[in-house]
């Protein structure tokens, strides 16, 4: 084992690597970007030297050559609320991997002061929004005017001339209605998701569709209750529901944290999901399979919609380009996940 050098406040270079595996700087260089032009066994030999020599690219260098920060922001419409922990980590993890040569500048436009502050610390290379409220909207027209290639996912935009990836909750949520509905539920009731998110409308309003199309069920505006995606709210918000004199068969939550606090709110009356009482989620979180019983949910696929929208910026950045005179938007459907949580009531 080479002893890495900067162990001993020796700063290993690309020059350093060249002459200890007596190659060109070029070589070194493409090795350590991963480029087809080096042969495998040479590009693993460089590699595994880097690693060892305990080698660092130099960004600010590397910036000064192609002009770029080698920067990406991140932005979601709430961090203090709102957004749901699975639902965060399961973006960042993506984008991450996929935008492994680039640092992330995360944060929440709720901890924005002004739109200025964006650019505080210089321009990124992009912009990837994950938005859930039309709020973001001044924000995201301003990175774009701005002369920074965006990409806006999770949430449609009326903004133009950017890149925009969205999940189709509405057939989601109206699909999974239909099938409770088939099962022999008439009577339901909603918890919903944050104030002012358009998923939180969109889920509602694909809800309200399937119960008005079937023409035999129902929904009473008292077994409405107000969420913010979070378990607790789901745990509150179905207490409420249950403590009524008619309780739904059904009761559609807005996402599976919401479900899971919901979850526990039954136990706590003493009704069993789903013989006293059905649950549907969203969002077909890691854990919705292993909760008991398991969660019948709507799939939000946020691994796809994320690569797509790291797919999309990459190719603006690489090109130079902020997209001009078009509104591309790409639908991603969501799936029925069907389990254990929705009784049939035709037995």
């Amino acid at each position: 084992m080479v002893k890495a050098a900067n162990d001993d406040g020796i700063r290993v270079t690309i020059k350093t690597l060249a002459k200890l595996a007596g190659v060109s700087h070029t070589t070194i260089s493409r090795a350590l970007n991963n480029s087809p032009l080096v042969k495998p066994q040479t590009k693993k030999k460089i590699q595994r030297l880097a690693e060892e020599m305990g080698y660092v690219p130099d960004i600010n260098a590397k910036g000064l050559v192609t002009n770029k920060a080698f920067v990406v922001g991140i932005y979601f419409s709430r961090l203090k609320s709102g957004t749901s922990s699975n639902f965060l980590a399961e973006s960042i993890r993506q984008i991450k991997y996929a935008l492994a040569d680039y640092t992330l500048a995360i944060n929440g436009l709720d901890l924005v002061s002004n739109k200025l502050s964006l650019l505080a610390n210089g321009k990124p290379d992009g912009v990837l929004f994950i938005s859930q409220s039309v709020s973001d909207d001044p924000y995201i027209e301003f990175m774009r005017d701005n002369g920074i290639p965006v990409v806006v996912i999770n949430r449609r935009t009326s903004v133009t001339n950017v890149i925009n990836i969205v999940p189709d909750e509405y057939h989601g949520v109206y699909q999974a209605i239909q099938y409770a509905i088939r099962l022999g539920h008439q009577n339901f009731g909603l918890i919903k998701g944050a104030d002012n998110f358009a998923s939180t409308q969109i889920r509602e309003q694909g809800l309200r569709d399937a119960i008005k199309d079937s023409q035999t069920a129902s929904i009473r505006e008292s077994s409405i209750v107000q969420g913010d995606y979070s378990r607790k709210s789901g745990f509150h918000s179905m207490n409420k529901i249950l403590m009524q004199d008619e309780i739904p068969s059904l009761v559609f939550c807005s996402n599976d944290e919401m479900a899971m606090g919901a979850l526990k709110a039954c136990h706590k009356f003493g009704l069993k999901v789903p013989e006293d009482i059905s649950l549907i989620g969203f969002d077909n979180a890691d854990y919705a399979q292993f909760m008991i019983p398991g969660l019948t949910t709507i799939y939000k696929p946020v691994d796809e919609i994320a690569k797509r929208g790291v797919t999309e910026l990459k190719e603006l950045m690489s090109n130079d380009l902020v997209v001009k005179e078009r509104n591309d938007e790409e639908i991603v459907a969501t799936e029925l996940i069907i389990r254990d949580s929705v009784m049939d009531l035709r037995k």
